[in-house]
């Protein structure tokens, strides 16, 4: 019943989450509406979303990650990548969605989540975390033409980085 209406409540963030993130102007239909839409929100979930902040959106998605609540851990994604872009917990939020995508062997989407780490935060400190995880995850996938591709860029970009010594001893196991 739990995993339900966390579904419902994603459901309805992915629909109508535009509704909550700036006011309406429209008719007064439209906006009973948005307001029957937010009650049930709340209702389902417990939880006024629209008034979470990022750090509260990245602390339930630490959690839901460590109780392996996929359901949940997206649903505070796409609430922390929607509302607040910018958010310094941005990268994190998405190397963990690359990580969790891995321990569900959806290689595909954990490939497509390190890579957005990489590209949307260049500068970011999970970058090489992110280079890495996307070579082992390549590894997974019995691709290794690609992962030592990734493991010799982690290596000749970050020397001296925790990332590169294991990308040495990962080479090294390859070779």
């Amino acid at each position: 019943m739990k995993q339900l209406r966390l579904l419902a409540a994603t459901v309805l963030l992915s629909v109508s989450f535009g509704v909550f993130a700036k006011p309406t102007h429209g008719s007064n239909k439209s906006s009973v509406k948005d307001l029957n839409q937010q009650a049930l929100l709340v209702e389902l979930t417990g939880k006024d979303l629209s008034k979470e902040n990022d750090i509260t959106l990245y602390a339930e998605m630490v959690s839901a990650y460590q109780n392996d609540d996929e359901i949940a851990f997206k649903s505070r994604l796409q609430s922390l990548l929607t509302r607040f872009p910018q958010s310094s917990y941005a990268d994190n939020a998405l190397f963990l969605a690359g990580r969790i995508a891995v321990d569900h062997n959806n290689f595909a989407e954990a490939i497509k989540y390190f890579a957005q780490v990489e590209k949307e935060y260049p500068r970011s400190n999970k970058v090489v975390a992110a280079k890495f995880a996307k070579a082992m995850t390549y590894k997974k996938m019995n691709l290794p033409e690609f992962a030592l591709r990734a493991l010799k860029e982690v290596r000749a970009k970050y020397p001296g980085s925790p990332e590169s010594f294991r990308a040495d001893a990962e080479l090294k196991m390859i070779k």
